[in-house]
């Protein structure tokens, strides 16, 4: 009787699994998933309450802004379990194969959102040759909201922020998202740039673009105004290359070369201002390396107001922030012409700047890395500082053919 009571049991236990397979296929697939891909199990978008909570732990807040513009679509409603780390990361970023308008780009930058989903912006994107066109936009967008993506749909379908009349595009290079009423306002320093001839660009000033994301709803862009001029020579810092809030203050770095721009990586510049008054330079204070001053520094001067030199020094664009009282840049040594993730230490931010070399990016197989960035707001399980960098073939063919090779890629690093 004892053998018959236990077999009968176990025969209801398998056919009740049978029916939740079959009628919770949805909830069955995430935590499959979620155990697959270094996601985070029984946090999905469908156990948990809208609208959101508060903004995370430590966003910046500007409680007198609020968002105006509340007619843009609605974010996807997502089952997929969120990434918590870089294997995650690299997961979702291989749903990129169903978003024809963003099948690969580079930079990849991101933020959290008051929300807590996260913004990312690229550079060069890649989309679906046979459904879009222009097959490259000069940048995009991208939400993830939990394991879900969503590429963000600019003007007639092309970039996200659009080419002026002068066909000058505009790349990426540094963001801060701030919570405010009603969602989150995002604002982007973005490199000016302009193709003078067959895959060869001239990078000019930079420009303050400014996004609003209303709660559970997709970016829109409601501000673009100019920033940096045009660099009339190359050791003048170009603003905009790192940005980071810290005690009330956003700071503001730049990267600078020699008059022919043909340093093995570029110099570090840094300045500060109150973060209403990010678009007007004017306000700003520069470290001129030995003090704050109104001025930027000039050409003549640049050298002796760097933080970090520029042989063997950080990328174009590169990551900086504050963490536990110490200030880290990470870049790649060398920019191009390096092979090396390289971080930065130190315990202010006018220095003294230690090196610490780290893991290789060299250029093997075919494939660039480059633009090393941290994610400092996003939180691992393991602790450490999530980070990316740009990959992309050399045989530009394989845009067409392999689109997941022009992708950033993701690591977990400790801090020196």
């Amino acid at each position: 009787m004892g053998r018959f009571l236990v077999s009968y049991l176990a025969g209801m236990l398998v056919i009740l699994g049978g029916w939740y397979g079959w009628t919770r296929a949805d909830a069955v697939d995430a935590r499959v998933g979620a155990a697959a891909e270094g996601l985070a199990p029984g946090d999905t978008t469908a156990s948990r309450t809208r609208p959101r909570g508060a903004a995370p732990a430590g966003m910046p807040r500007d409680p007198d802004a609020s968002i105006s513009v509340t007619d843009t679509p609605a974010g996807e409603h997502c089952e997929r379990a969120r990434a918590t780390g870089a294997e995650g990361m690299d997961r979702l970023m291989d749903r990129l194969d169903d978003e024809p308008l963003l099948q690969g780009g580079d930079h990849g930058g991101s933020v959290i959102l008051a929300d807590g989903r996260r913004m990312f912006v690229y550079g060069d994107t890649i989309r679906d040759s046979v459904t879009v066109s222009p097959f490259m936009v000069r940048n995009s967008v991208l939400i993830a909201d939990d394991g879900c993506v969503t590429a963000v749909e600019g003007p007639d379908r092309a970039a996200v922020v659009s080419n002026d009349r002068d066909n000058t595009g505009y790349w990426p290079m540094s963001l801060r998202s701030v919570a405010v009423d009603g969602g989150t306002r995002v604002e982007v320093i973005m490199n000016r740039v302009r193709e003078d001839r067959v895959n060869a660009f001239q990078t000019l000033g930079t420009s303050l673009v400014t996004f609003e994301v209303p709660t559970n709803r997709m970016p829109k862009v409601v501000d673009r105004q100019p920033l940096a001029p045009d660099p009339e020579d190359w050791r003048t810092p170009n603003w905009g290359a790192a940005m980071w809030d810290h005690d009330g203050r956003t700071y503001v770095f730049g990267t600078a070369s020699n008059e022919t721009k043909t340093t093995a990586g570029w110099s570090l510049h840094v300045a500060r201002t109150d973060p209403e008054n990010l678009g007007d330079m004017d306000t700003w204070e520069y470290w001129d390396g030995s003090q704050w001053v109104a001025d930027p520094p000039s050409a003549s001067a640049s050298e002796a107001s760097h933080l970090i030199p520029a042989d063997k020094g950080v990328s174009h664009v590169l990551s900086v922030f504050e963490r536990d009282g110490s200030w880290y840049a990470l870049s790649k040594e060398g920019d191009y012409t390096g092979d090396r993730l390289a971080v930065w230490k130190a315990d202010a931010v006018t220095g003294r700047w230690e090196k610490h070399i780290g893991q290789s990016l060299e250029n093997t197989n075919g494939i660039q890395r480059y633009t090393p960035l941290a994610h400092p707001d996003f939180r691992t399980l393991s602790g450490e500082l999530l980070i990316s960098w740009s990959e992309s073939p050399e045989d530009q063919g394989r845009y067409y053919t392999n689109p997941e090779l022009y992708r950033p890629e993701f690591d977990e690093i400790t801090l020196p």
